[in-house]
């Protein structure tokens, strides 16, 4: 596993999410400018603390598997990081404190549908940067 590559991961992932969930959430009352401040805040901490260490092990135990073909390699990897997407919101769920209210579809889910969105675009990045550093690799 190359960490280098997964530090470059983390940050690229954390303009990319901040970006696209500033688009997202921009609207009428607040503008794009203060939404990329605040998804830079607070996703920043959840993507080093919570996702980089979910995608060292989920690599892991990836590896740790025999697959009869790349696509279903790449299918089982970008839906187990989905996966680790949902489980990191709830591990910040619950290191927030938020009790009961974690079992309430309805409060959960936005967060949560950010968080599958953070680990796909995690994933996707580390993939795109894996095959660029693989293609320097046979240059050099």
């Amino acid at each position: 596993m190359n960490m280098g590559r997964k530090l470059m991961t983390t940050v690229l992932t954390i303009i990319g999410f901040t970006l696209a969930a500033s688009i997202i959430s921009m609207n009428e009352s607040y503008s794009f400018d203060f939404y990329i401040l605040i998804y830079l805040v607070y996703a920043t901490p959840l993507i080093v603390l919570i996702g980089l260490p979910l995608s060292i092990l989920l690599d892991y135990l990836l590896s740790r598997i025999q697959f009869p073909n790349h696509v279903l390699y790449l299918s089982t990897r970008i839906l187990g990081y989905a996966c680790a997407g949902v489980l990191g919101m709830y591990i910040y769920y619950l290191v927030m404190g938020a009790g009961e209210a974690i079992l309430d579809f309805k409060e959960t889910l936005v967060l949560t549908l950010f968080g599958v969105l953070a680990a796909i675009l995690f994933v996707l990045i580390d993939m795109g940067l894996e095959v660029l550093l693989k293609v320097r690799r046979r240059k050099i």
